[in-house]
């Protein structure tokens, strides 16, 4: 069965354990939610993830196989990183477009994704904008929308998993729901998404299972529900909750005492 596995992942830099053998996994049509306290291992693991570090020991396997040349994983996997830099006065559509640069479409099937890209992140009347003229949380949505514009065709070859480093934490709240709901759409598509935040009550919403990591390794894992308990909460973050129903929504509420 097609999914994104880490298996018994390991990074050692010096005498300093970063990820302590970490088992996780993400199938099409799912958002797992990696949480955690600031240095518990999340970058890290999402470094591991995307391939830009090689662990000391263990693997990740994307759809039964740990060894897709670069193209191939291009167009299965999607990552947005926490931070985007880019100087040069490219238009929008100009930066949205490079991520099609693994695709073998035409520019006018190319131009198309891009509009629809920009349309799923509210970002399509930035298109003839100066990415360097734009807001910190536009481009936030600009390099989102990059992303799922080298995705936007699942290949024959493989499920498409979409990889989010704190995507929310340079927009304001309605962008905040905006890009989870959107994390949500895609996985109705059929897509996995992994996703890393810091807010508890977000990811007990959006989120089908949770990860939550401490000092490298996993310190909970299971659905909103199982995870986000008051015990656990203060074993990890150090902070007394008090956990409550969310009025609106069928996932647990954690209210802060």
């Amino acid at each position: 069965m097609s999914s994104l596995n880490v298996q018994n992942a390991t990074v050692q830099i010096g005498e300093k354990i970063l990820l302590d053998d970490v088992s996780i996994s993400v199938a099409p049509g799912e958002v797992v939610t990696v949480l955690g306290p600031n240095g518990a291992g999340k970058s890290t693991l999402m470094k591991v993830i995307s391939g830009e570090l090689k662990p000391t020991s263990g693997k990740v396997i994307m759809n039964n196989k740990s060894d897709w040349d670069l193209q191939q994983q291009a167009l299965m996997l999607g990552v947005l990183p926490q931070s985007s830099s880019l100087s040069f006065p490219f238009t929008t559509e100009e930066v949205v477009i490079l991520g099609r640069i693994p695709c073998s479409s035409d520019r006018t099937e190319n131009l198309a994704v891009v509009e629809a890209a920009l349309s799923e992140v509210d970002g399509l009347h930035l298109k003839d904008h100066q990415y360097t003229t734009l807001s910190g949380g536009e481009r936030q949505r600009v390099h989102m929308a990059r992303v799922l514009a080298q995705i936007w065709d699942e290949p024959e070859f493989g499920k498409r998993y979409l990889l989010l480093d704190e995507p929310t934490s340079a927009l304001d709240p309605a962008h905040q729901q905006l890009t989870l709901k959107m994390a949500r759409k895609q996985a109705e598509k059929g897509v996995g998404v992994l996703v890393i935040l810091h807010d508890l009550n977000l990811s007990a919403r959006y989120s089908d299972r949770l990860v939550i990591l401490k000092e490298g390794g996993i310190a909970a894992q299971g659905t909103p529900y199982e995870v986000l308990t008051a015990e656990t909460i203060k074993s990890v973050f150090n902070v007394d909750v008090t956990i409550s129903e969310h009025p609106a929504h069928a996932c647990p509420l954690v209210i802060n005492n």
